[in-house]
């Protein structure tokens, strides 16, 4: 091993050498003490240990450092026979940040067919919004595994090109994997109204909860006035997540029309509901909602009281 002018780094070098894992463990411990540029040296060293505690420590320590030359290292890490070694150098990678870590990770992504390792490079992907990663992340969106479906969808999502709408809307519509649905619904949300409106809409339908949840999200994000009469209709959907974020969103897109369906829901049995409904009344503030808010100043939920206090500051405010 390299031999440092630093007397601390030295030490801790000499200890990864050791015949005893417990000694190694301690000396990538002390790395992260060390502040030494060079200490990023170790750290990979420690990475390939033939010790899998000793591997797990290092993966575990590799947040302290910010370094692309550690990218190879993590990306090899990726693929390592322990859980605990994949899943920290997986966290690590999508920590990194650095462009300078762009192509090491492109390269990788192009010779891999591990699941674990090419979400594992997606997700480290993401952040850095290269251009290069548009391709492959497309045709990540018809690979196997779910977990490659959704990094590819946040990869894309985060890239926020046009051209790649039809894509992230198909696999909305049809992906098998409802988490997938969902991470895709909720990635459209850097589009128009025009752009992707109906599609949203369409989703409200969706079989799976968190799809219709993350539909009424994004359409309330993206103002989609069209959407107002779908999105009353799913605050009578069967579960009341799915009608909070309705809700939620007919409070943003501010329509008078909304008004009496959100009094219904102000009345509620389910308290989050009521809340959420003199949230979007007070957001509103039309003169219409005041009896509404009335009578949730008296509710038995000290929460929806004091919203119903801020709403109705918001009418006073606005008459």
């Amino acid at each position: 091993m390299k031999t440092y002018d630093d007397p601390e780094l030295q030490a801790i070098a000499v200890k990864l050498t050791s015949d005893d894992p417990g000694i190694r463990r301690v000396a990538v411990m002390d790395l992260v003490d060390s502040g030494e540029p060079e200490a990023v040296e170790l750290v990979i060293h420690a990475l390939n240990d033939p010790d899998t505690n000793v591997r797990q420590e290092a993966a575990k320590v590799v947040d302290e450092f910010e370094a692309a030359d550690m990218a190879d290292a993590l990306i090899a890490a990726l693929g390592d026979n322990d859980e605990v070694v994949r899943n920290s150098a997986a966290h690590a990678l999508a920590d990194l940040k650095d462009p300078a870590a762009g192509e090491p990770l492109l390269k990788a992504l192009d010779n891999s067919t591990d699941a674990f390792v090419v979400s594992g490079i997606l997700r480290a992907l993401k952040p850095l919004r290269l251009a290069g990663a548009q391709s492959p992340a497309l045709k990540c969106l018809s690979d196997g595994d779910p977990r490659v479906r959704r990094e590819a969808v946040a990869v894309l999502g985060w890239l926020k090109q046009t051209e790649n709408l039809p894509a992230l809307v198909e696999t909305a519509q049809r992906d098998e994997d409802p988490e997938v649905r969902r991470a895709a619904t909720g990635a459209l949300v850097y589009a128009s109204p025009q752009q992707v409106g109906q599609a949203l809409i369409g989703l409200l339908q969706d079989g799976h909860w968190q799809v219709r949840c993350e539909a009424a999200n994004s359409i309330g994000k993206l103002n989609h006035q069209a959407a107002v009469q779908p999105l009353m209709d799913a605050t009578k959907d069967q579960l009341w997540q799915v009608r909070e974020k309705a809700v939620d969103a007919l409070g943003k897109l501010g329509s008078t029309d909304s008004i009496p369906v959100l009094g219904e829901c102000s009345k509620d049995a389910m308290s989050n509901l009521r809340k959420a409904a003199i949230g979007a009344l007070g957001a509103i503030a039309h003169s219409d909602c005041r009896p509404f808010v009335e009578i949730a100043m008296d509710d038995p939920d000290p929460d929806v009281r004091k919203l119903a206090r801020w709403a109705m500051s918001k009418l006073d405010a606005a008459a």
